[in-house]
């Protein structure tokens, strides 16, 4: 898995990424035409010991932290952001993914609604470059909230194809 190189990465091309994450998602999990079992493997643990369901859910609530932290940014003075703004380990979700396909689809398609409506109220160019402090350290601006959630898309759908990839070699009959 490679990280996306994010370093020229502009609101607009962040929005045309954002924007095609769920058709690529669905591509992904629905991958196999006539497959009735999509949402049994896709539920089904992989090696790593996560489901792309899992994953798909891990996203979802990841741009939800983000939008949220983004609008703060964008609307307050001086923000403290949380943690799991910049720190993927602080990302620890307790609830469970859901049960489908369709339904994790569809959640991955509101957050991701919600962070572009975020995105369109930006009206100039300055905007993009306020900060937020972030609990425990550092600071990230409108700009890098939008590029970790362009960077977790990518490497969730990076995820969802190994994990897949795996459950659907355990199906394979050994040879």
């Amino acid at each position: 898995m490679v990280a996306p190189d994010l370093t020229r990465l502009g609101p607009g091309d962040a929005e045309v990424a954002l924007r095609s994450f769920v058709r690529r998602y669905a591509a992904e999990l629905l991958a196999v035409p006539g497959d009735d079992r999509g949402d049994e493997l896709a539920a089904r643990l992989g090696p790593a010991g996560e489901s792309a369901l899992g994953v798909v859910s891990d996203v979802t609530r990841t741009w939800g932290v983000l939008g949220h932290e983004l609008h703060r940014v964008l609307t307050l003075d001086d923000p403290l952001l949380h943690p799991a703004a910049a720190d993927p380990r602080q990302r620890h979700w307790d609830t469970a993914p859901p049960d489908t396909v369709d339904e994790a689809l569809t959640l991955l398609g509101h957050e991701v609604d919600a962070l572009l409506d975020v995105m369109a109220g930006v009206t100039s160019a300055d905007e993009w470059t306020r900060k937020g402090e972030v609990a425990g350290g550092g600071t990230l601006s409108a700009l890098d909230l939008v590029k970790e959630a362009v960077r977790v898309g990518a490497e969730g759908l990076d995820r969802v194809r190994d994990v897949l990839a795996a459950v659907r070699d355990q199906d394979r009959p050994s040879g």
